[in-house]
């Protein structure tokens, strides 16, 4: 694994420097995945094509980092490989997927993001996910491009219609074509 966009994300969500910020209501800094862009200064007829290509870029970094059968997409399997690790990373010790209720954690947040039903999180699903992280929590509803601790580490996570709130995410960032 490189020290790509994803890896940097990861490092970021697994800081438990950060996880100790959060719980003590103390601010932590954001994580801007739109590298080297103002967004603010963007013109507004290029805003959405840049933030689709900011998005697709750390959501296709993020998957490329526990795609081991390399098919571009995210089983579930890796999918729990992915949250054993940052687990592992942010409380020095590994994920006990043998706690009661454990494994179906997982299943549901995967499911909800596996929004064609598919088995697998691909691009644009994934990138669904940054946006919503994205959107969660701008008091505006805007998206920015910054991503807020709280939302990254999963407090965001209880919306109760999280597969329709992604899909539109989704539909917004990939416009179907007529």
């Amino acid at each position: 694994m490189t020290n790509n966009i994803g890896m940097r994300f990861e490092n970021w969500a697994a800081s438990s420097e950060n996880y100790q910020k959060m719980l003590a209501k103390q601010s932590v800094e954001q994580f801007n995945f739109i590298e080297n862009t103002d967004f603010s200064k963007t013109a507004p007829e290029n805003k959405a094509q840049v933030y689709t290509a900011a998005v697709q870029n750390i959501a296709a970094s993020r998957i490329s980092n526990y795609d081991a059968n390399k098919n571009n997409k995210m089983e579930f399997d890796e999918y729990v490989s992915e949250q054993a690790a940052i687990y592992e990373k942010t409380f020095n010790e590994p994920l006990n997927l043998s706690i009661q209720g454990m494994k179906e954690m997982l299943r549901g947040i995967f499911n909800n993001c596996d929004l064609n039903h598919d088995g697998s999180i691909d691009n644009k699903e994934m990138s669904a996910v940054f946006a919503y992280m994205d959107k969660a929590d701008n008091k505006e509803g805007l998206i920015d491009g910054k991503i807020a601790y709280d939302s990254a580490v999963g407090t965001n996570w209880g919306h109760r219609d999280m597969p329709g709130v992604l899909q539109m995410l989704k539909d917004f960032l990939f416009p179907p074509k007529n």
